[in-house]
């Protein structure tokens, strides 16, 4: 691989693991830090998800900056969120505060990353190489999760401990980041349009709305069960989310070849069909099972969970595929990422109303109607490369 790429590997290596810390300790702060439930915890997802809802016009500001220089400053924001995470979340406000700051650096990243990706790929291999950013991603996950566990389960250190750790682990980006070639991003910036909205592009921004709501039902009410109905702590999460990191080291690469072989269509066809499958057992399970048996079987739907994300990555491939000019990438994952995060802020809240109304099981049955909408969206799709 030639030096940008392992330059641009390190960098989602790094990002992978203070967003594991992150993910795997948030559940547990909420819960047991500041006695969260459960309808609570859905209307989080509101500030949360606004920078992902304000995303296109993230990428509209990143658009006419330096590729480098915005990377670098992903770096920059991450650490002062994880410094606030330490030292000023007394309270549930300031939390969110540094949350909203954390989340923009994460969403910002996202254009970022897939676009240096491709441009880096060349023709014929976006599939191949956005694997190998999963990939990267998932050892990045691996080193968040033996962090997590290392210090609150074995050195049983706190919180602030945990949260100064993620932010020294972000403070090499900064440099590598800045040593990134200046001419990546370049032809891009030349006459770069801060917003896009195409009809060439309407399934695209379809699967942006879906995926949205598949995502942020898993993203917020997976772990939450977990944690509010059996007791799990942030070290058994961190080790899960290890375990499905340890899994995509070897099939992130093997998805993205797959992705390259078969399209977009039929990889996305049967992630829907996945998804359909393990909404439904989310639902079952846990009210015919066991309590243990339920707790070893929720494990493995969130590591197959957890896996069943990269898959996400055709959406990309699918864009890049019908793309009319380099530079309306960025600004139109931006505006793809908007329209996700309409849908991932409202689904949320909804989610939590069913969680407390009805029953978990309600709101993974939701999640099993979107991936069959889903389903049929996909199908439409014709021309892919």
């Amino acid at each position: 691989m030639k030096l940008p790429l392992v330059k641009l590997l390190i960098i989602v290596l790094l990002l992978g693991a203070s967003s594991t810390i992150f993910m795997s300790v948030m559940p547990d702060y909420l819960s047991n830090q500041l006695g969260i439930d459960g309808e609570e915890r859905g209307m989080l997802e509101i500030p949360r998800e606004l920078p992902g809802f304000l995303l296109v016009f993230i990428a509209g500001f990143l658009v006419r900056i330096q590729r480098r220089k915005a990377i670098s400053m992903v770096f920059v924001v991450g650490v002062v969120a994880f410094m606030g995470f330490a030292f000023l979340t007394d309270s549930l406000m300031r939390f969110i505060l540094f949350m909203m700051i954390w989340s923009s650096a994460m969403h910002a990243f996202i254009p970022l990353r897939d676009t240096t990706a491709i441009e880096l790929a060349g023709t014929g291999r976006r599939g191949w190489v956005l694997g190998r950013v999963g990939a990267y991603r998932s050892l990045g996950l691996i080193l968040g999760t033996g962090v997590v566990w290392l210090l609150m389960s074995r050195l049983h250190t706190d919180f602030q401990v945990t949260w100064v750790v993620g932010a020294v682990i972000l403070v090499p980006g900064i440099l590598i980041s800045l040593s990134l070639p200046s001419s990546i991003g370049e032809k891009e910036r030349t006459g770069a349009k801060r917003f896009v909205f195409r009809k060439k592009y309407r399934l695209f921004y379809a699967l942006c709305m879906l995926f949205g709501a598949r995502k942020q039902i898993f993203l917020t009410f997976a772990p939450w069960l977990l944690v509010s109905v059996y007791g799990q702590k942030a070290p058994q999460l961190a080790l899960a989310m290890g375990a499905s990191a340890l899994l995509g080291i070897f099939l992130k690469p093997f998805f993205g070849r797959l992705i390259d072989k078969l399209g977009e269509r039929t990889i996305l066809m049967a992630d829907a069909a996945l998804i359909v499958m393990l909404s439904t057992a989310y639902a079952v399970v846990p009210n015919i099972a066991g309590p243990a048996t339920a707790l070893a079987l929720l494990y493995c739907f969130f590591v197959m969970d957890e896996l069943l994300f990269s898959l996400s990555m055709a959406r990309t491939t699918y864009l890049s595929s019908i793309i009319e000019k380099e530079s309306e990438m960025v600004p139109t994952i931006g505006l793809g990422g908007t329209i996700d995060h309409i849908v991932s802020m409202t689904v949320p809240v909804l989610g939590g109303i069913l969680w407390m109304k009805v029953g978990p099981w309600a709101v993974f049955a939701m999640a099993g109607v979107v991936a069959v909408i889903t389903f049929f969206t996909v199908s439409r799709i014709r021309s892919v490369s």
